[in-house]
């Protein structure tokens, strides 16, 4: 086996990296569905940051890709700034090309596509990925085909559009996917849980990243909480993944507690943990504010991160998410409402003092115009020789 391979999550078999889009198929042929995910000869590989592009920088953890491959649009290397009161550190994730974290699972996922030479990218969105799929895919050459959820905002789906893409709403979008990817030439930029029928081993790669961020701003420290927006799942398992790295290259000697942040309207993860489940059933309805992590059922590695790091699965309202966003943007920040419910999450519990907590802001607020509109009143309209300062104070 070389430096880099894929291996099953369930029964450990292992592979050589390739398009290997349906999960593993030994535990396939006994009827289970099991994720892949790249694996990498930790004794052999030390890596240090270097000058290359956005994530690229940690080349030697990620999968290996041609340099004439990469896609990179300089995401990454986003600011860890303290909240109020000093308790709990935001991870700035709004601040990259397309305004969200979904930029590293594609800058990854494109490179991979354009590395197994596919010209073609498919994706599943309900907004931030289907934007970072689209705009990396027209830097990186690629045709891309996103579906979308029926209730993405417009102007999400307009971006998309700008970027290139084809934009599609509705319809059995699994189903079209899995076919896509069937035919040879589709990269699917989707989940790793093969749970639909398509799979994407390489994406949430981008994602642990963050942990080697986080770790090289903090001066070599671990956090002792880590806070994650979770829909999918791909985020939350992903900077795990890359906290555990750091401890398997001898950089790290433990790694955070990880909680999972959810919407109490769609909320499998806090269900699950509640009833002390190490399976996860899907709820009936996913209905919240929090679009992005709007999801019925999430992935079985995710709530493992939960277990194995000591953490938890919480969860907030919407009417506590909104007022959150509110408060997040009175101190400069204007975070989507799956990034407030984070902070909203990690509020309410209480730090000791002595711990560094740290909560994943995932996306911006102008790409979900609701969060943002609802309730604005257009300011007032001064005449045009007005100049009472001192009445309008």
């Amino acid at each position: 086996m070389s430096e880099q391979w894929l291996q099953c999550l369930v029964c450990g078999a292992q592979y050589d990296v390739s398009p290997m889009f349906a999960g593993c198929p030994k535990c396939a042929a006994r009827g289970t569905k099991a994720a892949v995910e790249v694996r990498y000869e930790y004794g052999r590989v030390q890596p240090q940051p270097d000058n290359a592009p956005g994530i690229w920088k940690w080349r030697a953890l990620l999968p290996r890709v041609a340099e004439e491959h990469v896609v990179s649009l300089g995401e990454g290397s986003t600011p860890l700034i303290p909240l109020s009161g000093g308790a709990l550190l935001l991870k700035n994730e709004s601040v990259n090309p397309t305004w969200s974290y979904k930029d590293r699972a594609n800058s990854v996922s494109v490179s991979m596509a354009r590395e197994f030479g596919y010209l073609n990218v498919v994706a599943i969105s309900t907004g931030n990925h289907g934007n970072a799929a689209a705009a990396y895919s027209a830097a990186g050459g690629r045709r891309c085909l996103i579906f979308c959820h029926e209730q993405a905002p417009e102007l999400q789906l307009a971006l998309m559009r700008h970027y290139g893409a084809a934009v599609f709403q509705g319809g059995r979008q699994a189903e079209m996917v899995k076919r896509l990817v069937g035919r040879g030439d589709w990269f699917p930029s989707v989940i790793l849980c093969p749970r639909d029928g398509s799979a994407n081993p390489f994406g949430l790669e981008g994602f642990k990243v963050i942990a080697f961020e986080i770790f090289e701003q903090l001066a070599g420290r671990i956090p002792d909480r880590v806070f994650v927006p979770v829909g999918s799942g791909d985020g939350i398992y992903g900077i795990w993944k890359g906290f555990m790295e750091l401890c398997a290259i001898g950089r790290a000697g433990r790694t955070p507690r990880m909680y999972a942040c959810q919407a109490a309207g769609a909320n499998p993860y806090v269900r699950a943990f509640c009833a002390g489940a190490h399976h996860l059933t899907a709820v009936n309805s996913a209905k919240t504010v929090a679009l992005s992590i709007a999801e019925k059922i999430g992935s079985e590695q995710a709530l493992r991160v939960i277990y194995e790091s000591g953490g938890a699965a919480l969860e907030a309202d919407d009417e506590e998410i909104l007022r959150t966003a509110t408060c997040l943007a009175h101190e400069g920040f204007a975070l989507e409402p799956a990034s407030a419910c984070a902070v909203a999450c990690a509020r309410r519990l209480e730090n000791p003092g002595s711990e560094i907590w740290v909560a994943i802001g995932t996306g911006a607020a102008v790409k979900w115009p609701p969060s943002i509109t609802n309730g604005f009143r257009a300011p007032e309209k001064l005449p045009a020789d007005f100049d009472k300062v001192e009445e309008l104070l």
